[in-house]
């Protein structure tokens, strides 16, 4: 049915790979390296390309980018069992069809073979040459390994490439505009500006004047809106989803016609800006008078859906060890790593403020050890200070006490003492909460202060006791 080449320099690998697709009707042709690789492309002209990228002598990314300038009609697969955002977004932007993790699954590589033979039979126009260099921005650090990531990196890849709208959408702390940056640093605008407007923080009338400008002959400075600030770049619309109908229709026209006026004047300006649209909501539950269908479908014609931190706990231990080492240089640290059992305390977490809250405990767990390592109290006592929940299992039980003995304290409060009424009831909710959690662990302190997202020093303080913990 079709020439396929696989190019791996692992035998059992090439070996499987011959009989499953002469198993599937297809014709194998086996690489061990990019060389034979490249003459097998010049000889034969596959139809579809395996590539491994790591390989001795030249890379399968190298490998990728000679094979597309040989021929840049043929659909390439880079596999690896060495995933990063960083491989997954330049294997897209170098032009590979598909980005597969080892160990495969055959299912999935059939698949990928099936949607790559289709593509050539719709279409077998030319892809364009990839570029000689990707730069990356050095600022943004997409880590994570899971399947939902490798979704995003993939299409990530795509609007390097391509000069489109798109939509990010995902819940606050996720990395919309992280993501955004991204793509603009990449892209053919990496040397225009960046441009960022939240419409949350800039709502009603003003936001008119801060994305298109206002007329020139107003006295009042500002007149340059950041649409222009952004010619020739991108402009980031966060929160779009706050922005007012009238706005919403003249970002509509600068999709539509590359064109709009300053408020106040009927000049038409010409816009030579990419937008990127962010929004913690999903645009399409809004009613058409609420947010505009039309402008909807124009910013949806790429959409990213990053996940929620809740989704990808796999990638918990991925991101606090790339967190440690941006905590090491900025604050001159030498944190060597991170304690199994603190790692699981994360991994139980809800994250409702995602990777951002995230960070902020491991940055707060960084300046609060005094070792080489993140042990179990350093961050016990980050989340203590971060505010985040506590573990679902127990929190219903912990707030009925904290109920009861609110409500019996406002039974017998002394009204005529009003200034002192609430430092009592927080210090009897205080102690109910820390009497159900020993409850609950039988006693044991260690166990307790878990529950509570305390450490054992604050524990044993509110229990007013002294000596060794249990």
């Amino acid at each position: 049915m079709a020439d396929i080449l696989v190019v791996d320099d692992d035998e059992n690998i090439c070996s499987a790979f011959r009989q499953f697709l002469e198993a599937d009707g297809h014709s194998p042709i086996i690489a061990s390296n990019a060389e034979d690789a490249l003459k097998a492309v010049q000889e034969r002209h596959p139809d579809l390309v395996f590539l491994d990228v790591r390989m001795p002598g030249v890379d399968g990314l190298e490998a990728l980018k000679q094979i597309r300038a040989l021929d840049p009609s043929v659909y390439a697969v880079i596999m690896t069992a060495y995933s990063s955002s960083q491989t997954s977004i330049e294997a897209v932007r170098l032009g590979a069809f598909d980005y597969l993790n080892k160990p495969l699954d055959l299912d999935d590589v059939r698949g990928v073979i099936d949607k790559a033979l289709a593509a050539q039979v719709l279409s077998r126009k030319a892809s364009e040459n990839p570029p000689d260099e990707w730069e990356r921005y050095s600022l943004v650090n997409l880590v994570g390994s899971s399947p939902r990531m490798q979704e995003v990196y993939k299409l990530i890849g795509l609007l390097t490439t391509n000069d489109v709208p798109a939509l990010i959408l995902g819940e606050r702390g996720t990395g919309k505009q992280l993501v955004a940056k991204t793509i603009h640093f990449n892209s053919s605008r990496k040397d225009g500006p960046f441009v960022t407007v939240d419409c949350q923080t800039v709502q009603g009338e003003t936001v008119d004047v801060e994305i298109f400008g206002k007329s020139a002959a107003d006295p009042a400075p500002g007149c340059v809106g950041r649409l222009e600030k952004a010619n020739g770049g991108t402009l980031f619309v966060d929160d779009v989803h706050y922005l007012p109908p009238g706005a919403q229709v003249k970002l509509l026209r600068v999709l539509k016609e590359k064109t709009y006026e300053r408020i106040g004047t009927t000049d038409a300006l010409a816009a030579d800006v990419r937008v990127i649209a962010g929004s913690s909501q999903e645009l399409a539950d809004y009613p058409a008078q609420v947010f505009n269908v039309a402008l909807y479908e124009s910013l949806r014609l790429i959409t990213i859906q990053l996940p929620a931190l809740r989704e990808r706990r796999g990638d918990i231990a991925e991101l606090v060890k790339h967190f440690v080492r941006r905590y090491n240089n900025e604050l001159h640290k030498s944190i060597k790593g991170t304690d199994d059992r603190a790692l699981g305390l994360l991994g139980e977490q809800d994250w409702p403020g995602n990777v951002a809250e995230l960070e902020n405990v491991i940055k707060r767990a960084c300046i609060l050890t005094r070792g080489d390592a993140l042990t179990l109290d350093d961050i016990r006592d980050a989340l203590e200070r971060s505010g985040t929940p506590l573990p679902a299992e127990v929190r219903g039980r912990l707030e009925a006490a904290a109920r009861e003995a609110l409500q019996q304290k406002l039974i017998v409060s002394d009204r005529k003492d009003a200034s002192s009424v609430f430092y009592k009831i927080v210090g009897e909710v205080e102690s109910a909460l820390v009497s159900e959690a020993l409850r609950i662990t039988g006693g044991n302190q260690v166990k307790a202060a878990e529950l509570l997202g305390v450490n054992r020093t604050t524990l044993r303080r509110k229990m007013n006791i002294e000596g060794p913990e249990t």
